[in-house]
């Protein structure tokens, strides 16, 4: 599977969106975005369905599969497994993601004013794969909730 060696898939930012960091494509599975929507739906006497939804919020999931754990030549572009571990530790509140496409232009994914999406991380687990002299081989699962 090859991956992008200048423009990964996202980008996050603690900073209010100041300084970007990319995250890696390295062995990174396919990004799933599902949409739940908080509503309150109600069946009527007469039998009919209604619905008010208040919003739409976004879950965005993925994993990575032999990814190394320290920066190397072999890690193509973004950053190694043990900064994203770093980071999941030390951000328990949200933070901004920004999502790229080939084109290196926004996903209209991120608002309809090219706004970023503001996201947390809500599940979060490491598995060590392979041990090696220079570095180890782990895989890393993680799911994002917009805020």
């Amino acid at each position: 599977m090859a991956s992008w060696t200048v423009n990964p898939i996202m980008e996050w930012s603690t900073d209010g969106g100041v300084t970007w960091t990319k995250v890696t494509d390295h062995g990174r599975s396919p990004l799933r975005i599902s949409v739940e929507r908080i509503e309150t739906k109600q069946r009527m006497a007469d039998g009919t369905l209604r619905r008010y939804v208040v919003s739409k919020k976004r879950t965005f999931s993925c994993s990575w599969s032999n990814l190394p754990d320290k920066a190397t030549d072999f890690l193509t572009n973004g950053q190694p497994g043990d900064w994203i571990e770093t980071f999941h530790n030390d951000n328990d509140g949200a933070f901004h993601m920004r999502l790229r496409e080939g084109s290196d232009r926004d996903l209209s994914l991120t608002g309809l004013n090219g706004t970023t999406l503001q996201v947390m991380i809500t599940d979060f687990s490491k598995e060590i794969t392979k041990r090696g002299m220079a570095f180890d081989l782990i895989d890393l699962d993680i799911t994002l909730e917009e805020v």
